[in-house]
């Protein structure tokens, strides 16, 4: 018999029967105050009680500790006495049995921050773009249509109103859109307030969506009259992935708002990136990396207890001639597409590498250099050859290099990918993972990806003292990152409350502004050396 004591509610605990065998099998699902057998009933309850194993005269009961006073007891009918090695051996085995019901706890909560949305539960957008996969894969792609609702002036309506106000008017849409359009709809949650509804043309289209925004929702007692503007894609003529149809859904949107609010627009080919600019930005950035335009910045990663620096990261950067930036997300992208970023790839590499020979040779002996490396890259055959060959010409120690993957690529082809980190982890050099969090599908192989470090994303560090969710997530991933015995490294700190924070929780490291902005080669030594 197994036995779960309830979370605690202030007044008391209840122990349930949440499994059963033999002739206790008709306990299933009762409280253990329901049990005839005082012996039973007596004995789970001392033992969570006492928060101890019982060893009686012929009958143990085991106990686990959980999570959130959920503690779990086991009675057995053993009919013998258990000598005390029998009894030693029972403790370690419970220790490890509530390590792995906490790990699966973990997991599960991993698993809810990865797919849903914490406010409405609804899909998020990861999950959303899994679902489209598989759409897309099927035969009933043919008459699917993929809509973004955005609610107009929500940001006004949080202003004026209140956050906590607006979170409830979030939930009321979500709800409205749940149980007004179809139970054989998805409904996800993407954005803010943005919202995707998922499924046949005839309940997805812009009047009968529009028209549930026609009623006021009531909140708090106040009526709230709003509306909708909408993006559509049909996925039958769409070529792509999930992603890719998200983004076309994406791109309605924004012309539909251009055009009106509470308006519409259906995706049309044309809409997307124009090949013409992708061209054009295409043979810029050739040219920018042929003419030396391109440079490397620097951005230290730092101790955040000692606030020491350890490392730094190399950001490609691109300005062009008259002295704006090109941002990355935008570049790269085109990069990628076009193949450049092969060379690109080994171009920063190599220069890291040397950068990180000066910096040794002038002292800073224990520095590490980290270095971002694109899906494209890593997946080119000649990338291991590359690799090994730059380390060659630099004479870079590999042992203070860390190449960065993103879970992009930590997401895809796991056969092939743990086969190349296992051959650069021969070479000595380190393997980060990118922006953690954003996916969390590597989460069930990530043991044997032999990865050293987890990097936790912006977006949740920002939530650490933006969000009402909190540290959730970051705390989440530095538990993970200790119970894998992985090290852990914050980016995009902002702020000393961030930092803080992050040092409460256990996070060893972290780059971002409040320590150093990227900096050029010369600004970095100069960094070092007033530390």
């Amino acid at each position: 018999m197994f036995c779960a004591q309830e979370n605690y509610n202030g007044e008391g605990s209840e122990f349930s029967v949440i499994a059963a065998a033999g002739s206790y099998a008709s306990f299933i699902d009762r409280h253990v105050s329901d049990i005839d057998d005082a012996r039973v009933a007596d004995a789970l309850s001392h033992s969570l009680d006492k928060r101890r194993n019982l060893y009686g005269d012929d009958f143990i009961t085991l106990y686990f500790i959980g999570n959130a006073n959920r503690d779990f007891a086991l009675f057995l009918d053993t009919g013998i006495t258990l000598n005390e090695t029998d009894q030693r051996l029972l403790d370690v085995f419970c220790s490890n049995i509530a390590v792995g019901l906490d790990n699966v706890m973990l997991v599960g909560r991993l698993h809810d921050f990865a797919f849903y949305d914490d406010l409405s539960k609804l899909p998020n957008r990861t999950r959303l773009v899994n679902i489209l996969d598989e759409t897309l894969a099927s035969a009933a792609r043919n008459d699917v249509t993929l809509s973004l609702v955005d609610i107009d002036h929500f940001a006004e309506i949080n202003d004026a109103l209140g956050h906590k106000f607006g979170d409830k008017l979030l939930l009321a849409v979500a709800a409205r859109l749940q149980s007004r359009l179809g139970d054989e709809l998805i409904v996800a949650r993407v954005g803010g307030d943005t919202f995707s509804v998922l499924g046949g043309a005839t309940q997805v289209n812009p009047a009968m969506i529009g028209a549930l925004f026609n009623m006021p929702f009531c909140i708090e007692g106040q009526e709230v009259q709003i509306s909708a503007t909408i993006g559509l894609v049909r996925l039958d003529d769409h070529e792509g992935s999930g992603a890719d149809a998200l983004k076309d859904a994406n791109i309605a949107l924004k012309r539909a708002k251009m055009q009106q609010r509470a308006g519409h627009f259906y995706f049309a080919r044309s809409m997307g990136i124009e090949s013409r600019q992708r061209v054009l930005l295409m043979h810029a950035l050739r040219t920018a990396f042929e003419e030396g335009k391109l440079s490397i910045a620097y951005q230290p990663q730092i101790d955040l207890v000692t606030r020491q620096p350890v490392g730094a990261e190399a950001l490609l950067r691109w300005k062009k001639d008259d002295g704006k930036f090109v941002p990355p997300d935008v570049f790269i992208p085109i990069a990628e597409y076009s193949g450049l970023i092969i060379n690109l790839g080994e171009w920063v590499l190599r220069a890291a590498c040397d950068e990180l020979v000066s910096l040794h040779g002038l002292g800073f002996t224990d520095f590490i250099m980290s270095v971002n490396v694109s899906q494209v890259q890593f997946r080119h055959p000649d990338f291991l050859d590359m690799l090994h060959r730059v380390l060659s010409d630099t004479g870079a120690p590999p042992n203070f290099i860390e190449l960065e993957i993103t879970e992009s690529v930590a997401m895809q082809e796991p056969e092939l990918l743990i086969k190349t980190l296992t051959q650069i982890k021969k070479s000595g050099i380190s393997i980060a993972i990118d922006d953690f969090g954003t996916g969390f599908s590597s989460l069930s192989y990530l043991q044997q990806l032999q990865v050293d470090r987890l990097k936790i994303d912006r977006s949740f560090v920002a939530e650490i003292t933006s969000s009402s969710r909190g540290s959730s997530i970051a705390e989440m991933v530095v538990q993970l990152g200790r119970n894998l015995g992985l090290a852990v490294i914050a980016e995009g700190v902002e702020n000393e409350r961030q930092a803080r924070k992050l040092t409460s929780l256990g996070c060893p490291l972290a780059q971002g502004n409040l320590f150093a902005l990227p900096m050029t080669s010369e600004q970095l030594l100069d960094w070092l050396k007033n530390r």
